[in-house]
């Protein structure tokens, strides 16, 4: 019956005791989602906005540079493209080979991408005496897709 007693009486102790502080954190940029990473890593050191590209092709095509830029339009069949866009240019990127694939639902996120400029027109890879009209292309070798920007 005592030890009854002792156990009754230790019970009540605990539900009356203070609760310990929670630690509360809220919401900052370490709780956002990690970046995801599609095809080989990025290490190329050239880095280049797409506006600089698109102003002087000729500097850049056939070089590997890093770019980036707000997926706007994603191949819905495999993600095997997709198209990128900065303040004032846009890119499509194709994956290299098809080598990889990006999800089909990137459009509004920011994309890091790695790979060799190219200019097409027709569909086609052109030189810069065909350049007029042409579209910016990269050849991407690698991709990192982070959050939607706003």
């Amino acid at each position: 019956m005592r030890m009854i007693a002792v156990v009754l009486f230790a019970l009540a102790a605990g539900c009356k005791a203070e609760p310990e502080p929670v630690a509360r954190t809220s919401p900052s940029a370490s709780a956002a989602p990690a970046a995801e990473h599609f095809g080989e890593a990025i290490t190329a050191t050239q880095s280049a906005s797409l506006v600089d590209v698109a102003h002087n092709p000729g500097a850049f095509k056939g070089k590997t540079i890093v770019t980036q830029g707000k997926v706007t339009r994603v191949c819905q069949e495999r993600g095997c493209w997709m198209a990128i866009k900065d303040s004032a240019s846009d890119a499509t990127v194709r994956m290299h080979g098809h080598a990889f694939f990006v999800p089909t639902t990137s459009a509004g996120r920011e994309a890091r991408v790695q790979g060799t400029v190219m200019m097409t027109k027709d569909g086609h890879e052109c030189d810069e005496m065909e350049a007029v009209g042409a579209q910016l292309e990269i050849d991407a070798t690698g991709v990192e897709l982070g959050p939607p920007r706003s």
